[in-house]
């Protein structure tokens, strides 16, 4: 998807405007120097009823490839996106929704709870590379979005079960990087004129309120996630080195200023494999330190965005969802940073302890931060897969075929066979 573009752009608009929030203090200036992951038991948060009672794991894909899913993921999650006026998710297949139907029963044939991620403001009239905010204040795209939202949602409550809906992931994070105040983001809510949202004000607060408000009217089975982005508050937890219980307490109050009560919390870690950051996107050291050191306030890169977590989790009262987890690792063979094959250490990080000793110390600490999910997917196209998706030849010695020469398959089901973390 075109995300990373918008980011990019955005960032530059904000430090050129002057927007970007100044008030966030580098973690050794604030006095912050805590080592490692923060392993207190807060999370007093609520798993939606209906959702796995135990950190689980899942991976993209649509039913067209539903034969190489991993059999032991618990979930499974699909994009739902593009123009809403020509190609977008409802055109796929006929007749009309009919894709998203095709998803939602084949889930239910092997067992898996069903995401969507709804992806539908920044596609619409082909818009790709304007920001979101043209989209949200142009009427006649409002109006088309609320019945493509309206239609969605009947879709899910005709299939019956548990349904969950990531909602437009960096939304809220744009307007809160922006604005920072809900009631300042001009969107045409009430203005777009569709009969379910008249009452809701014209802002990113009636947005969430109208989102939440069709949900519970059309289909209360769905359970729905917002989506908080590291780098909304101006600064990014992992990149600025920024106090991450700050950055979260911040993005948590603007979660709780829109006063639109959603059921869980999305976030993600990167949206890209680390040598296609590299390699692709010219960017200067991209991979997650696993070690702390003073230069990090001696945590490393995962303890940080886990202290981010945590904080978040325990601010808004919501479990969390990470998504969109980069598949590439630094072990196989086959990920030999080729298209398609590019090296990240997100995956190994946490299974590779538990492939090698049954170590699941790290999925622990993730766990204790309210995370009851690991998604994998690749963000563009040209990223690693769990799966043979490429059919390019390029496997390393005693590697399966998949894009990354099996490791994700291999780690899900180690961790599966050891007997999955309950979740209280």
């Amino acid at each position: 998807m075109l995300r990373s573009k918008i980011l990019i752009f955005f960032c530059l608009l904000l430090a050129a405007t002057g927007c970007i929030k100044k008030n966030l203090i580098p973690g050794g200036s604030s006095g912050y120097h805590e080592t490692g992951a923060d392993k207190s038991v807060t999370d007093t948060a609520k798993l939606p009823a209906g959702l796995p009672r135990k950190l689980a794991f899942g991976t993209e894909g649509d039913v067209s490839v539903s034969n190489q899913f991993i059999a032991e993921c618990d979930y499974q999650y699909q994009y739902l996106a593009g123009d809403i006026f020509s190609n977008g998710w409802t055109t796929w297949n006929a007749p009309s929704g009919q894709f998203a139907r095709n998803f939602l029963n084949k889930m239910g044939q092997m067992g898996k709870t069903p995401v969507f991620t709804y992806y539908n403001i920044v596609p619409a009239k082909h818009r790709f590379e304007d920001p979101g905010f043209t989209n949200l204040n142009d009427a006649e795209v409002m109006n088309k979005y609320f019945d493509d939202w309206k239609f969605l949602l009947q879709i899910c409550n005709s299939y019956g079960k548990k349904v969950i809906i990531h909602y437009e992931p960096d939304l809220f994070g744009y307007m809160q990087m922006y604005k920072g105040d809900a009631a300042k983001s001009v969107v045409k809510v009430g203005l777009s004129k569709q009969a379910d949202v008249l009452p809701f004000s014209n802002d990113a607060k009636g947005l969430a309120q109208a989102i939440v408000s069709m949900r519970n009217k059309y289909a209360p089975n769905v359970i729905l996630g917002w989506h908080a982005s590291q780098w909304a508050t101006g600064v990014d937890v992992i990149r600025h080195k920024h106090n991450p219980e700050e950055v979260a307490s911040q993005t948590a109050d603007y979660y709780k200023s829109l006063q639109a009560n959603f059921d869980i919390i999305f976030s993600e870690f990167a949206d890209r494999d680390s040598g296609f950051d590299l390699l692709v996107r010219k960017k200067s050291d991209p991979m997650w330190s696993a070690i702390g050191d003073k230069s990090n306030n001696n945590l490393s890169d995962f303890d940080r965005f886990q202290r981010f977590l945590k904080k978040l989790n325990l601010n808004t009262g919501k479990k969390i969802i990470l998504w969109q987890i980069p598949i590439g690792n630094t072990l196989t063979n086959t990920c030999n940073n080729t298209p398609g094959h590019y090296k990240d250490n997100r995956a190994e990080y946490f299974l590779k302890p538990v492939i090698d000793d049954n170590n699941v110390e790290k999925l622990l600490d993730y766990q204790r931060a309210g995370v009851v999910a690991f998604l994998f997917g690749r963000g563009a196209e040209e990223c690693t897969s769990f799966y043979d998706l490429k059919n390019n030849g390029v496997t390393g010695p005693n590697e399966t075929a998949d894009d990354d020469g099996g490791f994700l398959r291999k780690g899900i089901k180690a961790y599966y066979q050891k007997g999955a973390l309950p979740l209280n």
